[in-house]
């Protein structure tokens, strides 16, 4: 076993780099606000294939005198960082086998492999991230530590010839333990919000050529994990908006209920106001059996119908109603350009990365992510035209046009 050649130690150097700029970058990677991080857990099932010295044919496994086709089964943890960075942990047992007519022998091999790697989603560099999107293709690159069992036979009699691991090694049970490095790509089908179906195929350079007891030909035993799964979001959150409740009652659609105007902590009742009428009794917005009962009615004019949006306190006591018209001077479009996750980041380094001044970069925060906006613009088409001069000039291929009211980020442009 070689497990500490200078190939290795650069091939570990690499994909601990790699596995550590993944989480770093992916804290500033999520132009999208819309994407929340969340847990997954998947199983799989599929074939385990040796490539190597041991072996009848270069790519393809024979079926007969000691069939090489053999299988394995993998649980994996993922956390999903950003849109397009991913950290998984997985555990995988299988088996592997090897024929050499000409030379008179077949292998029988089975592993445990424990790993850590990363996964790049290849629709979210290219595209907006899309939560609902039905297929996700995405790379996968990783360290693991492999112990196995080899047993070499002679082909015909059957007969015992050589054995790797098999109580001598240094793995858990006696087994042999080599580091490995995989690549490869995966498929990901989305079933619903919480399920989708796995395709993934991965190859694994293992750290030495004993794998199948012979040691020649090619230097770094590899085999092929390919499987299909299901993978479970258990932690998974839907992004919610505020609560909202619209309510607009007319004489003509008025409830005939005489309980209606008994209010409800939390719950808010909109009519609208007539004034070309006289504000007494004989009015037909208000009946004389309800004159006395008018205290609870929140009368607006009818000029413009808007949402309200109630937010309901800790205790029923208090109802605080906040929206105001789109005309107001509360209301602004802006143009996004970053987003990052949990913690903030210094607007000089955000202007030296996109050559905008940091006088002119504002920072908000929305739905666990600090957002940084440019502008301040009365209608949308007058953000889109900066959105569009920062895409081009600057660069930020990602900017997007945002709404505020009273100085907070709405979900959705109205």
């Amino acid at each position: 076993m070689r497990l500490y050649s200078n190939t290795s130690i650069k091939t570990i150097f690499i994909t601990a780099f790699l596995l550590l700029a993944s989480f770093s970058f992916s804290q500033s990677f999520s132009p999208n606000s819309s994407f929340r991080p969340y847990w997954q857990m998947q199983i799989n099932a599929g074939t385990s294939l040796f490539f190597g010295d041991v072996k009848q044919y270069q790519w393809w496994p024979v079926t007969n005198y000691e069939n090489e086709w053999r299988g394995g089964v993998s649980l994996q943890l993922n956390r999903q960082l950003s849109p397009v960075f991913g950290i998984r942990g997985q555990g995988l047992y299988g088996k592997l086998g090897g024929t050499r007519r000409a030379w008179n022998k077949y292998f029988d091999n089975s592993y445990y492999e424990f790993n850590i790697n990363t996964t790049v989603n290849i629709n979210n560099i290219f595209s907006r991230y899309k939560q609902k999107r039905f297929l996700n293709a995405y790379l996968i690159v990783g360290l693991g530590l492999l112990n196995y069992n080899t047993y070499v036979y002679q082909l015909g009699t059957k007969t015992k010839i050589q054995t790797v691991g098999g109580g001598n090694g240094k793995g858990f049970g006696g087994r042999t333990l080599e580091g490995s490095f995989h690549g490869g790509l995966g498929l990901d089908i989305r079933i619903n919000d919480q399920l989708s179906v796995n395709l993934e195929s991965a190859n694994r350079i293992m750290n030495s050529d004993m794998l199948d007891g012979h040691v020649s030909g090619f230097k770094y035993d590899v085999f092929n994990y390919t499987a299909v799964g299901l993978a479970y979001k258990f932690a998974y959150k839907k992004n919610k908006g505020p609560e909202t409740k619209k309510s607009t009652i007319t004489p003509e659609n008025k409830p005939k209920n005489k309980n209606y105007n008994k209010r409800n902590p939390g719950e808010v009742q909109v009519v609208e106001y007539d004034y070309g009428a006289s504000n007494t009794s004989k009015s037909k917005d208000v009946s004389p059996s309800q004159k006395n009962k008018n205290d609870n009615l929140i009368i607006v004019p009818p000029i413009v119908e808007t949402e309200v949006i109630v937010e309901k306190p800790e205790t029923d006591d208090v109802i605080i109603i906040s929206g105001e018209l789109e005309n107001s001077k509360a209301f602004e479009y802006r143009v996004q350009i970053l987003a990052k996750y949990g913690k903030t980041m210094e607007l000089n380094k955000i202007s030296n990365m996109y050559n905008i001044p940091a006088s002119q970069i504002r920072q908000d925060s929305h739905n666990s992510y600090y957002i940084y906006t440019v502008g301040s613009y009365a209608t949308y088409e007058q953000a889109r035209q900066k959105r569009n001069q920062l895409r081009n000039q600057n660069g930020i291929s990602d900017a997007f046009v945002v709404a505020f009211k009273n100085g907070k980020r709405l979900n959705k442009l109205p």
